[in-house]
């Protein structure tokens, strides 16, 4: 009777070890310094894998922020396993929004269960959870290093990928603007840009990475995003070069040309970028596929100080001047600085609703205060039916004595 136990014994440790040998355990790819530490871990394997799940998908540049940790590090498949958040039906199932309830990538839930949203946090999890793996400066012990890092992280994180949506996100009944604190997609690119200048200046000067001769957090964070701007600026008529200094276009280079890391995860997002481009992703989008190609009009050539007019108004998006044959006392027209498409009303969409709230809410009641008006008409003429001569949108303000109804009829 002892005897069969232990045969049984051995037969269930057999049977547990063959199926540790046939599943099949991938690297991710290795930092040189980690190769020596791959030995397969042949029971726990079999379970699942020992740190955690990565929820992410290879296009999204915060879950690839965590991806390279995973790679420079060489954690392997069976520490934390990568697996699409359709695996639990999508990112608003409701089992996906018990782990991360915001709905967004990437998420870490680990072997306990806990789950890890948001990919700083995450990428600051694996660094501190690997710490003895190298790279170590991927978190930097120096407090000045790991501040310089730091600092880069949050330009990213806050001012950066807060407004990347700008880029290719198309205006649906889902989604519309604003981008980040922006109202338009113009105002979030030029933001973007001009943050971009500042991050020039925060590179080191010899790299060939961001703070020198070793990755670091800052690296992660920014790389995948770069690969989103360097895709997508010059759909919008941007040149990549001139949006970039020497310093970052020189550690690009080396990004994807040298670093194998760098490498593998350029080759991943570009893989999904090109699908998108293969289905036109960006021809519905103003700016890049969608162009204002209307001629221009007398409004422009009043915005450029070209000809004179009654300026009553002006700020950095509306400029409001008399109407030269007014209809009434107070007859003001109020036109946005930039076209934009909006030729007329009717070609209004989700894209202008900022413009359209800004001349409604703040350059009217402006202009009425400053007219000493307290009862207008605001009309709007929206094709030459109805009497629109110059196809620039423009709102007409007119008050200042009683008005009739109905109105030109």
């Amino acid at each position: 009777e002892t005897l069969m136990v232990i045969l049984q014994a051995l037969w269930v440790c057999n049977c547990v070890a063959s199926l540790a040998v046939s599943r099949s355990v991938r690297p991710h790819p290795v930092y040189p310094g980690n190769r020596v530490r791959h030995s397969i871990q042949l029971i726990e394997s079999s379970l699942g894998p020992t740190v955690g799940t990565l929820y992410d998908l290879p296009v999204s540049n915060n879950g690839a922020r965590c991806r390279m940790i995973l790679y420079y590090k060489g954690i392997r498949e069976d520490e934390v396993e990568i697996v699409s958040p359709q695996s639990v039906g999508g990112l608003k199932s409701e089992e996906y929004l018990r782990l991360s309830p915001q709905g967004l990538m990437p998420c870490l839930v680990l072997r306990s269960g806990e789950a890890i949203p948001e990919s700083d946090t995450i990428a600051r999890y694996l660094c501190s959870h690997f710490a003895t793996r190298e790279p170590q400066s991927l978190l930097p012990a120096d407090s000045l290093a790991a501040a310089l890092s730091d600092r880069i992280c949050r330009l990213h994180d806050i001012y950066i990928a807060s407004v990347q949506s700008c880029l290719y996100k198309q205006p649906t009944q889902f989604f519309s603007p604003p981008f980040g604190r922006f109202g338009s997609r113009k105002e979030a690119i030029d933001d973007l840009i001009k943050q971009l200048s500042l991050l020039e200046t925060f590179v080191d000067a010899n790299g060939p990475y961001l703070l020198g001769a070793q990755p670091t957090a800052a690296d992660c964070a920014v790389f995948p995003t770069a690969v989103f701007w360097m895709h997508m600026l010059p759909k919008f008529g941007f040149d990549t070069t001139d949006c970039m200094g020497p310093r970052l276009t020189r550690w690009w280079g080396h990004m994807t040309e040298v670093d194998a890391v760098g490498i593998r995860v350029f080759g991943e997002i570009m893989n999904t970028l090109a699908k998108w481009d293969e289905r036109g992703r960006w021809d519905t989008i103003r700016g890049a596929g969608l162009v204002d190609s209307a001629e221009s009009t007398i409004f422009d050539r009043i915005i450029a100080n070209e000809i004179p007019a009654d300026v009553v108004y002006e700020d950095e998006l509306v400029l409001a001047f008399r109407d030269i044959a007014p209809v009434a006392p107070t007859h003001v027209l109020v036109i946005p600085k930039v076209r934009n498409g909006l030729t007329q009303l009717q070609f209004a969409s989700a894209e202008h609703k900022a413009i359209l709230g800004h001349m409604l809410a703040v350059a009217v009641p402006a202009i009425v205060a400053a007219e000493g008006v307290s009862s207008y008409r605001l009309v709007i003429n929206d094709g030459a039916l109805s009497c629109q001569s110059v196809f620039h949108l423009h709102m007409h303000i007119i008050g200042g004595k009683t008005l009739s109804w109905p109105p030109g009829v």
